[in-house]
């Protein structure tokens, strides 16, 4: 097995009731096409990891894995002082827009939790969840690479957690765009394991299931 195919030391052990999959941010400001009705859409990438990993996601909680689904909403008033200046009232995920809304259909049974910055691990909603569904790994998927998912990773590393993050599960803008989507993505693979697709993982539970 290779370094992109290999998963993370303990993960492949947690049964799937002590893992979440946590899908970071897919709503429509990051993901439908329909945002840019009169341009050419530079989050089509998004779109399609989106489908592809709450598709994955629902694999995962047939083997008895939890599902979370996060959603950053924009509202001045849960920002501090420093926060705000970088804001607009009316910018991406703004509270009660439908550019806030999640861009995929969520699973019936899967929790939904909310943050007011890019850190999901700034959300108290998102801690208390994992300490009452006594969660102990996660599988990360989401958008966008440079800051939301980055966050993710990172919170979930300090704190202890078992995580996997899975090349094909997490997206960021078009290539063209922008230069940070290879350089995120190499720093994921070298310095916290990311394998290149998380079928290692449903292959691993099924394996393990069927033992």
């Amino acid at each position: 097995m290779n370094a992109s195919t290999a998963l993370p030391s303990g993960f492949a052990s947690l049964v799937p009731s002590r893992v979440a999959v946590l899908l970071v941010d897919f709503q429509n400001d990051f993901c439908s096409p329909e945002r840019s009705p009169d341009a050419t859409p530079t989050n089509t990438l998004n779109s399609i990891t989106a489908h592809r990993a709450n598709a994955f996601a629902r694999r995962a909680a047939a083997l008895g894995a939890q599902v979370v689904y996060t959603r950053q909403i924009l509202d001045l008033a849960r920002l501090t002082p420093r926060q705000r200046r970088w804001e607009e009232p009316d910018g991406l995920c703004a509270a009660g827009s439908w550019g806030a809304e999640l861009y995929v259909d969520p699973l019936p049974g899967a929790h939904l939790v909310t943050k007011h910055r890019f850190d999901i691990w700034q959300s108290s909603e998102f801690l208390t969840l994992l300490d009452r569904l006594d969660i102990d790994g996660l599988v990360i998927a989401g958008v966008e690479l440079r800051c939301c998912v980055l966050y993710a990773v990172l919170g979930a590393d300090e704190r202890g957690y078992h995580y996997l993050v899975a090349q094909d599960l997490v997206s960021g803008l078009d290539p063209g765009r922008d230069t940070y989507n290879r350089a995120v993505r190499d720093y994921l693979r070298r310095v916290h394991g990311a394998v290149e697709s998380a079928e290692v993982l449903l292959e691993a539970w099924t394996a393990q299931q069927a033992e």
